[in-house]
C-alpha cells in the first residue's frame, strides 16, 4: 500500500513542478500588476504544497 501512495505521491510531485514552471513562463510574459500577483500566490502555493509532499516522502 505504501508503494502505490509513493507512486501517487511521485506523480504529484512531477505534476506540480511542471505546473510551477508552466506558471513561471507566463509570469515572464505578463505587465498586469493584479495577475501577477495572483500567478505568484499560486506558485507559492504549488510549491507549498510540493514541499509538502517532499517531506513526508524523506520522513518515510
Amino acid at each position: 500500500m505504501e508503494d502505490i501512495l509513493g507512486s501517487v505521491a511521485g506523480n504529484k510531485m512531477g505534476q506540480l513542478r511542471q505546473e510551477i514552471a508552466d506558471l513561471r513562463k507566463i509570469l515572464a510574459k505578463i505587465d498586469d500588476p493584479d495577475k501577477i500577483a495572483t500567478i505568484k500566490k499560486e506558485i507559492n502555493e504549488k510549491e507549498t504544497y510540493y514541499n509538502i509532499l517532499a517531506d513526508r516522502a524523506r520522513t518515510k
